[in-house]
């Protein structure tokens, strides 16, 4: 009976700690299993040394069905949920891996994968995730490969070590929610025990994808979970195409404030890289056994994939564990801020219960496989607008007048400021600024802010025809010279619909010339002969980051050539 006493202490301390109460000395703590407390210390260094009768281990293969021994094992067919494994306790799951899909990768639908782990009947899933993100490989398979202690990216292929006891049974599961079919191998090594032990929490791993407008007021909720358990560690993938957040600026300074049963800020990580244990920012990609940066991409778009793990004192919580990231305390000298980030993130922790987490649901594919979440936009209701704007009998509009902008509709522009007309530009900076040279008449706009881009409206009678629609714009190349771009995208309202056309960047160029004019033609011939609403939409955006929006026009006409 001493071999295997000695059998159950080896499964490792961060399974068994679950015997211990959350933050009370050692001499009040609940008591342990014997066994776990008396020999949980002979685990360790001399651990692959001991011999052990009366515990069976095996390995069972799954997907490879070209091998004549496993013609008919299911495979991940489009749409298809597999079994991999439905094994009899009590024992334990001690490596989990499958290998690179390549159809999968081509079509850039890795967390169309998803992998779920159920223990001893429960309902719900402790384990509902994304194949790359639970395997540490963030941002949709962009991490570098690498290895930890508990996940590896190694060459063609995912591990995950995380040891996975349970009590009487135990399903692993990957699902395929994807159009593609995928070629995969997969396996999974485990052994029983001779018993269980109480002591032994289930494994959990949960996913969550979230957008949002980060600010100097934002704080929000990553993580909450309710019962008794302890935190292992956590995967983050970061995105943002906000320019002002190149290099993770500003993002990197939110305060992880992480509250253990009512106890406010226990942890309380005075900047994300910190609470990952980096300092001064996210600089390049470092990997380790307890945290790394496995993608860094200071953009924009700026791209980020890290992990951090707690075995060497996971976060032990009785009743309820809640992780918050505040940016609202960082110091004034930062200035405003507002732009959108995208946060993907996996929690892995350990709990008293098989089930009874609520995981958030899953996205749909194209949305989960997305290379960042959508920025919601301030957009006003276009149609409305066109339905008040009388049309416009002249085909043509060069605002070669201070008058030709009452016949165009102008919403949401950065206020007291803009819109404005200019006459002659002049070769000057400051702010409004001036266009480039070489065009007289001209309507300034500028985007009333990040998430609210401006929009100007005409309407017209289309010529039968081929008519196209015409827009000749600039930059200002003066204020911050070579800094200046900004996106713009035309469209057309017809039949009751927005139809876009592809959004263009429009650098402002350097040095100041009439070269730097762009005229841009878009196709009208579909709705030759009917009334249109004319859209042009200008936002903030470009690859030279935010520094100066402005916009001019020099025409945005209907022509027919």
């Amino acid at each position: 009976m001493r071999a295997i006493r000695i059998v159950v202490a080896a499964l490792p301390a961060l399974a068994l700690a679950l015997a211990g109460g959350c933050g009370q000395p050692a001499a009040v703590r609940p008591a342990a299993a014997p066994q776990a407390k008396e020999e949980a210390g002979m685990a360790g260094a001399l651990d692959v040394a001991v011999m052990r009768s009366g515990r069976p281990s095996a390995a069972v293969s799954a997907f490879w069905n070209v091998d004549r021994q496993y013609r008919d094992a299911p495979t991940l067919t489009p749409h298809s949920r597999v079994v991999i494994a439905d094994l009899k306790g009590p024992g334990v799951i001690t490596l989990l891996r499958i290998s690179h899909i390549p159809q999968i990768a081509q079509a850039n639908l890795q967390r169309g994968i998803v992998l779920e782990v159920s223990f001893d009947g429960a309902e719900e899933p402790a384990v509902l995730c994304p194949m790359p993100d639970f395997f540490g490989d963030g941002c949709n398979g962009r991490a570098v490969e690498f290895a930890s202690r508990f996940v590896e990216k190694v060459p063609v292929a995912w591990n995950a070590y995380f040891p996975m006891p349970f009590k009487t049974s135990a399903r692993v599961v990957f699902r395929n929610d994807t159009d593609v079919n995928a070629t995969a191998y997969a396996y999974l090594e485990w052994e029983r025990l001779p018993r269980w032990d109480a002591a032994f929490g289930y494994f959990h791993a949960t996913y969550r994808r979230k957008g949002f407008m980060l600010t100097n007021e934002t704080r929000e909720e990553f993580f909450r979970v309710n019962g008794r358990g302890q935190l292992l560690g956590r995967q983050f993938s970061i995105a943002s195409n906000e320019p002002r957040f190149g290099g993770f600026n500003f993002i990197m300074e939110g305060n992880n404030e992480v509250d253990v049963d009512g106890r406010r800020r226990a942890f309380d990580y005075l900047g994300s890289e910190d609470s990952f244990t980096f300092s001064w920012g996210f600089g390049k990609a470092w990997t380790g056994p307890h945290a790394g940066m496995t993608h860094v991409a200071g953009g924009p778009p700026a791209r980020l994939s890290i992990y951090r793990f707690h075995d060497h004192m996971p976060i032990r919580f009785e009743n309820e564990l809640v992780w918050t990231i505040d940016w609202r305390s960082e110091d004034a000298a930062f200035g405003r801020q507002k732009g959108w980030v995208d946060y993907a993130t996996v929690f892995y922790w350990y709990q008293d219960a098989p089930g009874g987490y609520r995981h958030e649901a899953l996205p749909p594919v194209a949305e989960r496989c997305a290379d960042i979440l959508p920025a919601p936009e301030k957009t006003p209701d276009l149609r409305a607008a066109l339905d008040k704007l009388p049309l416009d009998p002249q085909l043509e509009n060069t605002f070669s007048a201070a008058e030709d902008l009452k016949r165009v509709a102008i919403l949401q522009t950065y206020p007291k400021t803009h819109p404005f007309w200019i006459d002659q530009p002049e070769p000057r900076g400051g702010h409004p600024g001036q266009p480039n040279p070489g065009k007289r008449g001209i309507l300034a706009v500028h985007a009333e802010e990040a998430d609210a881009p401006a929009f100007i409206l005409r309407k017209a009678t289309l010529p039968q025809g081929k008519p196209m629609l015409r827009v000749v714009v600039s930059g200002d190349p003066y204020e911050g010279p070579g800094k200046s771009d900004f996106l713009l995208r035309a469209g057309v309202v017809a039949d009751g619909k927005i139809h876009w056309f592809n959004e263009e960047v429009i650098d402002a160029g350097l040095p100041p010339a009439p070269a730097n004019w762009r005229t841009l033609q878009y196709p009208l011939e579909a709705h030759a002969g009917k009334t249109v609403g004319l859209v042009v939409k200008v936002s903030y955006g470009g690859p030279k980051g935010v520094f100066n929006e402005e916009a001019f026009f020099d025409e945005i006409s209907v022509v027919n050539p």
